[in-house]
């Protein structure tokens, strides 16, 4: 029975646009090239690529906290650079898309589409201006931070505590929101507090999402969100990443059957709040940028409950043996996604 649930995900990863929309890519390409490696997306993200069937990736561009403040806009500037230098020889496989234009094209020539998004604006700093300059380098997207303060809004946590963090959007967050749909730039809510998403849902004017955030109801954890955020979003037209993160999801990476099992228990929970043409993948795949980052112990943090693009089939194969139907898991595994990025993107 395992065995013909898997034939039937793959089926329908093969038919189907499947799309992830966040991987930290670029941090971890930036960081892998500066200790010399190339090729680092042939090398150890294609074949799982193609075994998912991945047909478009939004990778995040993430600052750490040790860059910042003084290296915050090279190091985003540069992840940018290190990523497109590293999909060049790529082009006719995988390739960095900024418009509806560029997208379609990818999707009817089978290749992979790659969007950018700011995994917080911290290296905007308080200078608008500079959101512009990241518009032309081709970012699309940008949560307004990661899980810590900044000039415009507040995370949903402090490293190693967990505690309501309260305070909304500053002014300047207010403003950068406004300018953010201005430019066609989609905003994204992850790691955003409570405060910041209720100002959020009062100031926006287009459809928001929530890359890679969980159901709280399934598991309480501040990256997670409530059942009337769940709502809320999906009725301003938008769409919520399931995330893959061990912690944030409420399980561990073995035994294997019940990783996948509580995946399964948050899509199913995120539907069912948000209906079936709100929710989709945003994995939030760690484990390489956790290698790639240089330490001082050679032990990594190994937290993904799936260990690569290609497991995306086992999620599909159980939802489908438990019951989910074709046409909805279409939509889970990119259908609405793609339908988003249609609208949003000029």
């Amino acid at each position: 029975m395992e065995e013909v649930l898997l034939e039937w995900a793959k089926a329908i990863h093969k038919e189907n646009p499947v799309v992830d929309v966040h991987l930290d890519l670029a941090a971890e390409v930036y960081n892998r090239r500066l200790y010399g490696e190339r090729d680092v997306v042939e090398r150890l993200y294609l074949p799982h690529f193609f075994e998912g069937g991945l047909n478009l990736l939004v990778s995040s561009v993430f600052v750490s906290g040790r860059d910042l403040p003084e290296k915050g806009l090279h190091v985003a500037m540069a992840q940018i650079g290190a990523l497109r230098e590293d999909l060049e020889p790529l082009r006719d496989v995988i390739c960095v898309v900024t418009n509806r234009g560029e997208l379609e094209r990818v999707l009817r020539d089978g290749r992979i589409g790659v969007l950018l998004s700011l995994e917080g604006l911290d290296p905007v700093g308080t200078d608008l201006y500079l959101l512009r300059a990241f518009y032309d380098l081709g970012v699309r997207g940008a949560g307004l931070t990661w899980s810590r303060p900044n000039a415009f809004a507040r995370g949903c946590c402090l490293a190693g505590e967990r505690k309501e963090i309260s305070g909304g959007l500053t002014d300047l967050g207010r403003e950068v929101v406004a300018k953010m749909e201005e430019l066609g730039m989609y905003l994204d809510v992850s790691h955003l507090n409570n405060d910041g998403f209720a100002d959020v849902v009062e100031c926006a004017r287009k459809p928001f999402v929530a890359s890679h955030s969980n159901a709280w109801s399934v598991h309480e954890n501040y990256r997670n969100l409530r059942d009337d955020q769940i709502a809320v979003l999906a009725s301003c037209g938008g769409v919520i990443g399931l995330n893959a993160c061990g912690t944030i999801a409420g399980a561990a990476p073995q035994p294997r059957e019940q990783a996948i099992e509580c995946l399964c228990r948050h899509a199913e929970h995120l539907m069912a709040v948000a209906g079936q043409e709100h929710v989709g993948f945003g994995f939030d795949l760690c484990n390489g940028l956790s290698a790639s980052m240089p330490r001082l112990s050679f032990e990594t943090e190994e937290d993904d409950l799936l260990l690569h693009h290609g497991e995306t089939l086992l999620l599909s194969a159980a939802l489908l043996g438990r019951g989910m139907k074709e046409e909805t898991l279409a939509g889970l595994i990119g259908g609405n996604f793609l339908r988003y990025f249609r609208t949003v993107l000029g």
